[in-house]
């Protein structure tokens, strides 16, 4: 299979956020992600704590958007979501069977890490970019300008925690790209139906990396 982890990288790297959708049901998960793609977020994540989570990937699949799977947690769960078309899997764990799934599939593969040695072992299976989780409430924008002296070659996604008021600092300090989660796609306003208000984050968000990149 020809590997496409390698475009998906570089998108990743161009778009530098990925929206993390957790809901409680299928169909709040699938508007929570229309909602984030109407807002201009390329990157979908949808996470297996949503129930079917295989089917709103596949419900995605035409969308102008990149669909992918999170906490992937098990052999079975990576084979489903390639079946429904997930592009990329990211998992709060690095897990040998869950990596090389990734690496026979071809498909961007993000394990989540946080001290040195996990994200070198999380490279050494075959990661394209490492989670480092959770930063955003533990260590912040200053534990990666720290991890990034000794793993100056290491492309880091900063998750947990991360907010519209630091995903540009997490940028200055090195990660190549943000996981966000209930900060913009919030599980609760799925729930009610208020897509509305997460596509407005979105565009937050979306407006903030851009102001970055033009500063």
């Amino acid at each position: 299979m020809e590997p496409i982890a390698p475009a998906v990288l570089e998108e990743l790297r161009r778009h530098r956020l990925v929206s993390v959708i957790r809901a409680t049901t299928a169909d709040a998960a699938y508007g929570a992600a229309l909602a984030v793609i109407r807002g201009g977020i390329r990157f979908v994540e949808i996470t297996y704590s949503v129930p079917d989570a295989p089917s709103v990937m596949r419900r995605l699949r035409d969308e102008d958007a990149i669909i992918g799977a999170g906490t992937v947690l098990t052999e079975a769960q990576a084979h489903d979501a390639l079946d429904a078309g997930a592009r990329f899997i990211i998992a709060p764990n690095c897990s040998p069977v869950v990596a090389a799934v990734a690496r026979t599939s071809g498909v961007l593969y993000c394990p989540g890490a946080y001290t040195t040695s996990e994200i070198i072992a999380a490279m050494d299976q075959g990661a394209h970019i490492v989670k480092v989780y959770p930063v955003g409430v533990a260590g912040g924008p200053a534990y990666i300008s720290v991890i990034r002296d000794p793993l100056p070659h290491v492309p880091m996604l900063a998750a947990g925690g991360t907010t519209l008021e630091n995903c540009v600092p997490f940028l200055k300090a090195g990660a190549q790209a943000i996981g966000v989660g209930a900060a913009l796609a919030d599980p609760a306003l799925a729930r009610t139906g208020e897509f509305d208000v997460i596509e407005a984050r979105a565009r937050h968000y979306v407006a903030r990396i851009r102001d970055y990149h033009g500063s």
